[in-house]
Parts: structure tokens; sequence; C-alpha cells
């Protein structure tokens, strides 16, 4: 995902029960994660989303640019 800075887009994650969904990033000051799965890009550089429901892990590359 590439996203400009101040920008955000929407992580579609589907699970029962679906408050087992989790989400978490590698660096706050780039991009953050609401518990929603609301991405907002703070600045540019790279993050690392981090998406885990039921044992499952899944990673979203997140690019953010100027």
């Amino acid at each position: 995902v590439t996203l400009k800075k101040g920008k955000t887009c929407t992580i579609t994650a589907k699970a029962v029960p679906a408050k087992a969904i989790t989400y978490a990033t590698s660096s706050k000051k780039v991009a953050t994660v609401s518990s929603k799965g609301v991405i907002t890009a703070k600045k540019k550089g790279s993050a690392t989303i981090t998406v885990k429901c039921n044992g499952v892990t899944k990673k979203i590359k997140v690019k953010v640019t100027d």
C-alpha cells in the first residue's frame, strides 16, 4: 500500500469473533493503525502493519510519500 502523508486507508479483515482481530504497526512515526484497521500515514517512510486473528498473522507493507 502506498499512501500520501495525511491520508488514510482501511484494512478489511473478517473473522469470527470480530473482536479477535488485532492490528499493530512497526513504526508509529510513519503510519498508525486503529483497532478498526484504519491506517493513517504520518510521515515519509515505510512501516509494516501486522494483522493477527485466531493464530493467523498477515503483514501489509505501507509506504508513505510526501
